[in-house]
């Protein structure tokens, strides 16, 4: 359905010469992108409202998103796939995350492993972004900085006695990007650099 919205879109501004014929496949990918990532973190930003965690909601996004668009990871093939399955185990971290908060040695150590796994594997080449060696690199780097940024943020907040919940979710962030990098190694999902 999103699909044939945006070829619709993207056939009628080439049609009214808005863009070239030549640019319509990049448009339309493009399109198909942003309405898709909007259903998905408009889902999520809804979901916070309704459990009552819109804020530990958008913590857990601005971390979340900005190291996941950096490592890659785990990608499901079919966006109805990535749709409930990112639904199911956001309602699943705001179902735990007072458990998880309440034992920090756990959520320390977790955190610990995936800054560990993240600082080790820095990006995950997926198929849909088939990076070169140089793009590869650089992105590897930016992942290991923005880890470090993150969790800088996080000890600060720890020091400065911050909501625990908080900490949590932004722990969270991280410890699920590791998770679906190490997923995407473990399929096979990831291209290797010739």
């Amino acid at each position: 359905m999103i699909e044939k919205m945006a070829l619709k879109i993207v056939n009628q501004m080439e049609m009214q010469k808005i863009i070239s014929k030549s640019n319509c496949e990049y448009y339309e990918y493009a399109l198909i992108a942003m309405v898709e990532n909007f259903i998905t973190v408009g889902t999520m930003l809804f979901l916070g409202m309704f459990f009552e965690k819109f804020l530990q909601t958008l913590c857990f996004l601005v971390f979340f998103l900005s190291l996941r668009k950096r490592t890659g990871g785990f990608h499901a093939d079919k966006f109805w796939q990535c749709y409930f399955g990112t639904v199911i185990t956001y309602i699943v971290i705001i179902q735990v995350m007072p458990m998880f908060c309440g034992t920090p040695a756990v959520m320390y150590g977790m955190l610990l492993l995936a800054i560990i796994l993240i600082c080790i594997m820095g990006t995950i080449n997926h198929p849909n972004m088939d990076m070169d060696k140089n793009e590869l690199r650089e992105s590897k780097k930016a992942a290991r900085l923005l880890v470090l940024m993150e969790v800088m943020i996080i000890a600060a907040l720890v020091y400065l006695k911050a909501n625990t919940l908080y900490i949590g979710y932004m722990s969270m962030a991280i410890i699920l990007c590791a998770f679906l990098m190490c997923l995407a190694r473990i399929i096979k999902q990831e291209v290797k650099v010739k």
